[in-house]
């Protein structure tokens, strides 16, 4: 089985948003969700499944008995736009707030051949897809890509100080208070052995961006297109290995 981290996004303008769920990668096409195939979308208790359609069905009678199960069907479709590329599936609609899901919510997809079930994170824990960057050699390595309003609400506003302590299994990121000095948090990394980030900003945002690269990620256990969930109190963040129990997969 195979996971995937997203999240409950919004739709529209403001006075009609509506809760929207988008699904992008190339590893749609591995399940058989290829461009232009039609998916089934019904929301149950705690969770929205997307089932892929067979061909040789009866598009009336599947829009009928979608309907009646209080979901709606969706088709794959190839996004082109300035921030999302490639392989696409999006719902939109009331059938996601059936599930229990709401706006900002960060779920969690476990995916097989033909089906996609989605779950909800709850608690100080979000879930995030390892990300890649080609180094000056070209070699692609996995590299920590978080943002989002969030990360100000637990001190890692940007320009903040973070060290980063890499062990088996475990990232440890902790944020500094921007009083203290800077050479003394370069002599406090140095002497434990850590990384030395600063908190960006993301692109055409206002959005707190972490990002992280190095060897010591891969070395920590953390490989391309893993997904890892990152436990947070505030000033600190735990970036440990998915556990899909805890999610009841």
């Amino acid at each position: 089985m195979n996971y995937y981290s997203l999240s409950v996004q919004h739709s529209g303008l403001a006075a009609k948003s509506c809760p929207r769920i988008q699904i992008v990668g190339d590893w749609l096409t591995e399940i058989g969700f290829v461009s232009g195939a039609l998916v089934q979308t019904l929301p149950k208790e705690g969770e929205l499944i997307f089932t892929l359609s067979d061909k040789n069905i009866n598009y009336s009678e599947l829009f009928n008995e979608t309907r009646e199960q209080g979901g709606t069907l969706n088709r794959i479709f190839i996004s082109d736009t300035r921030t999302v590329q490639g392989l696409t599936l999006v719902t939109t609609g009331k059938h996601i707030a059936k599930c229990g899901f709401q706006f900002g919510d960060t779920l969690v997809a476990k995916y097989e051949y033909g089906c996609i079930r989605v779950r909800k994170v709850s608690g100080n824990v979000r879930l995030v897809n390892v990300a890649k960057q080609k180094n000056e050699r070209g070699i692609t390595e996995p590299k920590i890509y978080m943002f989002g309003d969030w990360l100000n609400e637990i001190g890692f506003s940007s320009d903040t100080l973070v060290t980063v302590a890499a062990a088996p299994d475990c990232i440890t990121l902790t944020a500094h208070n921007k009083e203290i000095i800077y050479s003394e948090i370069v002599k406090y990394a140095r002497r434990h052995k850590m990384r030395l980030i600063q908190v960006g900003v993301r692109q055409h945002t206002t959005f707190p961006l972490i990002n992280a690269k190095g060897a010591y990620i891969e070395k920590a256990g953390f490989g391309l297109d893993d997904i890892f969930a990152a436990y947070y109190e505030y000033g600190i963040i735990k970036l440990q290995k998915f556990d899909p129990q805890r999610f009841g997969f």
